[in-house]
């Protein structure tokens, strides 16, 4: 379909449903994805399911300080920011 090789993605919400199968997508085309959500374990399942381009970053919506950090640590996470799946 397209390649996102090199490409780093923040998925929000990444663990309901359209943001899991929308993270799935985003990794299936080579992009290296930042899976974000309040429920840890959930993120960190599927970042394993995922494989090593997959991370979990912790993330709340409606807490402002937790939203202005939460691309901060993404890219530390996957080195780069260049997708953000809201």
């Amino acid at each position: 379909m397209f390649d996102l090789t090199g490409k780093g993605a923040l998925v929000t919400g990444a663990t309901g449903g359209i943001g899991s199968a929308v993270a799935r997508a985003l990794y299936a085309q080579g992009a290296m994805v930042a899976l974000s959500g309040r429920r840890i374990e959930a993120l960190e399942a599927l970042a394993a399911d995922l494989g090593d381009r997959a991370k979990a970053v912790l993330g709340d919506l409606s807490d402002a300080q937790s939203v202005a950090e939460l691309p901060v640590r993404a890219e530390e996470a996957l080195g780069q920011l260049d997708i953000l799946v809201n």
